[in-house]
């Protein structure tokens, strides 16, 4: 059975690798853009121990210069090449629609066999396909929605068109579903997520923690994102991150392997370099970037398959004969097959309504300071965004002009939109131990005429994002939310999660990351 004859009318493919061939990769990635039938999603799993440096991979695709097909495959790969540290990591090309997803080093590769091990157990019993486990034949999963569902029940509501909703939706819709985002707002990040401008860069700790893993594949998924649909420069800017300390702070032992060279130490050129001159605590991240978050939602929801739908404030669930109503009231606004939960504090009540069990969703107000940068001069700026316990972006366009901003605060009191002096004097005291020199010149902006956003985020007690089925609910109701500050790092990496879970797919990070996401933990 040839390879092309094996995936057709299948929705999701996955070939396993073992050991990793990346021109075997492109080849496979050129074949599939050339099949006339092809699944929407393409998965390539696969293993090595070390991975190749960029080099070795340029040497590697040397044999590509003939080949005008392959040649652009093969840059774009090369251009992803970066942060590939022991453990798993997801490439994604063609707007997601091919996914590359390494286990390297031995302990991945372990833990990779034995999720293969499981996957192959339940491909064959649903399956009469052809499976394998090398380069050149694959290893077909099921989308079990398809063989558990007529197509045309591929619907779903996505409820909250944040982030974390477009993000859901945009996942969902790449896969083939029909997807009806609806929301409160008139408009699409009109909560939490119309913040002016906000910084994606990954969590360090020396213990390498969950956060710390998590806000890595954050960032390599939601960089690619970024590159495939915003304006650099306008939308966005692949600016780096620093990352300073407060005065005092230190790191124990220094930089642990598993940061890479991505993530910078002080010890590094670039500190000596830096304007003002970075602390020695610092560090430098190297693909962290700025971007304008509601120009993002716009982007994700720009989709054949979402249906936006402003106005629509969902107050209450129902379920019958297999379909969800999202209603207002005792109208309905949309029926599907499945709904997502994904309205930031909204969550805890719709949760609820159906449940009759309260989860810790609890709200998270943040305020940014900010003003134009035509109305400050001679004060000294960093060249690049710095993040540290607050932060400071400058020469961010907006339409009154380029502005800067610093921030936000971490309020779980007040749960309103409203501006409070205080706030700014507390961004002001954060800016002045981040950079003492720009706070000192902005002093008199933060006296007299500051402007401010607020906005309202939700988390949970452990801080980590909520993704996976309401157990409590009829079966179709899930939930992705609770993203807290990190929600730009997080949020396309959580919706990428909930669609792999649907459609049986590799999943995106590892089981134990995965497993920490789980809403089972607040269903007791």
């Amino acid at each position: 059975m040839t390879f092309e004859s094996a995936w057709h009318t299948h929705p999701s493919g996955c070939v396993l690798q073992a050991p990793f061939d990346p021109l075997a990769f492109i080849q496979l990635w050129a074949a599939w853009r050339a099949a006339a039938e092809r699944p929407r999603v393409l998965h390539v799993v696969a293993h090595c121990e070390h991975a190749p440096e960029l080099a070795d991979l340029s040497s590697a695709f040397h044999a590509c210069t003939s080949n005008a097909a392959l040649q652009p495959l093969a840059q774009q790969l090369i251009d992803q090449w970066w942060g590939l540290l022991p453990g798993q990591h997801r490439l994604r090309f063609e707007n997601a629609q091919v996914c590359l997803t390494l286990h390297i080093g031995q302990a991945a590769i372990d833990m990779a066999t034995a999720s293969h091990s499981l996957l192959h157990t339940a491909s064959q019993k649903t399956t009469s396909q052809h499976t394998a486990t090398n380069s050149s034949q694959p290893l077909l999963v099921t989308d079990t929605l398809a063989e558990d569902d007529a197509s045309a029940n591929q619907t779903v509501i996505v409820i909250g068109a944040g982030i974390a909703g477009a993000a859901t939706a945009r996942a969902l819709a790449v896969r083939g579903w029909r997807v009806q985002v609806l929301d409160a707002g008139d408009s699409p990040a009109s909560g939490a997520s119309g913040l002016p401008v906000g910084l994606v860069a990954p969590h360090t700790s020396p213990d390498d923690s969950i956060i710390s893993r998590l806000s890595r594949a954050g960032v390599r998924a939601m960089h690619h994102t970024l590159q495939s649909l915003l304006t650099v420069g306008v939308d966005w800017s692949p600016t780096g991150v620093q990352e300073r300390r407060l005065p005092g702070k230190t790191r124990k032992g220094g930089a642990p392997q598993h940061w890479s060279t991505e993530y910078k130490t002080a010890g590094d050129a670039w500190t000596r370099a830096a304007t003002p001159p970075a602390p020695t605590n610092a560090l430098w991240h190297e693909k962290g970037a700025w971007l304008r978050p509601a120009k993002l939602v716009e982007a994700l929801l720009d989709h054949p398959n979402i249906i936006w739908q402003g106005g629509a404030s969902v107050s209450a669930l129902a379920h019958a004969q297999g379909q969800w109503q999202a209603l207002h009231n005792d109208r309905v606004l949309a029926q599907a097959a499945r709904v997502v939960i994904a309205c930031g504090p909204a969550s805890r009540g719709l949760i609820q309504q159906v449940t009759q069990q309260t989860w810790p969703i609890n709200p998270l107000r943040g305020q940014v300071s900010w003003g134009l940068m035509q109305d400050i001069a001679d004060v000294p700026l960093p060249e690049t965004p710095v993040n540290g316990n607050g932060s400071f972006v400058h020469h961010v366009p907006t339409p009154e002009g380029p502005a800067w901003f610093a921030g936000s605060t971490f309020d779980r009191v007040n749960a309103t939109t409203e501006i409070f002096t205080n706030d700014h004097q507390e961004n002001f005291q954060r800016l002045h131990a981040l950079l003492p020199e720009t706070a000192e010149g902005l002093q008199s902006v933060f006296e007299h005429s500051v402007r401010g956003w607020a906005g309202v985020r939700c988390s949970v007690p452990d801080r980590l994002p909520v993704v996976g089925p309401v157990d409590q609910a009829p079966a179709g109701l899930w939930v992705n939310t609770a993203m807290g500050s990190r929600g730009l790092t997080l949020a396309v990496l959580c919706g990428e999660l909930l669609a792999a879970h649907w459609h049986n797919e590799p999943l995106p990070v590892e089981p134990q990351l995965a497993q920490a996401l789980n809403a089972q933990r607040y269903q007791r």
